[in-house]
């Protein structure tokens, strides 16, 4: 980090984790918002239908928890996306009590179409950094993730 850059940050937060990593957040929610807007309840939505349409969880109460997303609110998220016509509930034929959620065709257009806007609000976040440093960036991220997530799992089957 160059010193003009570091000028810019408070005296005895740039080392702080928690804060940097809160003002990413910030930045990125801020522009996400915008490219989200045409998908019922923003950002929820838009991994909800991004869930659906690549049917990364078993059943509605999967992706919920796959979200982190109350099993009450998720009904509500759910009916909106159905009603918007971007995903359907079909019966698990496996059991009947379940429910899928699909992205529809609508959904799929939709999802490329707020990814292609996502794309351009990411861009200018992480302008700052080079092509190469912003995926070595999300790569860290992703590995981060990843361990936190197999971490939570270990725990949860322990308990």
């Amino acid at each position: 980090m160059t010193g003009s850059t570091t000028g810019a940050l408070p005296m005895g937060l740039e080392d702080n984790l928690g804060w940097l990593l809160a003002q990413v957040c910030r930045a990125h929610g801020s522009v996400l918002e915008r490219a989200v807007s045409g998908i019922p309840h923003g950002l929820r939505g838009f991994q909800a239908l991004c869930g659906a349409v690549h049917e990364s969880a078993r059943n509605q109460a999967q992706l919920g928890r796959q979200l982190d997303i109350d099993r009450t609110v998720m009904v509500y998220l759910i009916d909106d996306l159905v009603a918007a016509g971007l995903v359907e509930r079909e019966v698990d034929p496996a059991d009947r009590r379940n429910k899928l959620i699909r992205g529809t065709e609508a959904g799929r257009v939709r999802l490329e179409e707020t990814r292609a806007a996502i794309q351009a609000a990411e861009a200018a976040v992480l302008a700052p950094l080079a092509s190469a440093e912003q995926e070595r960036f999300r790569e860290m991220l992703r590995t981060v993730v990843a361990h936190n997530l197999m971490a939570a799992d270990a725990a949860e089957n322990d308990g």
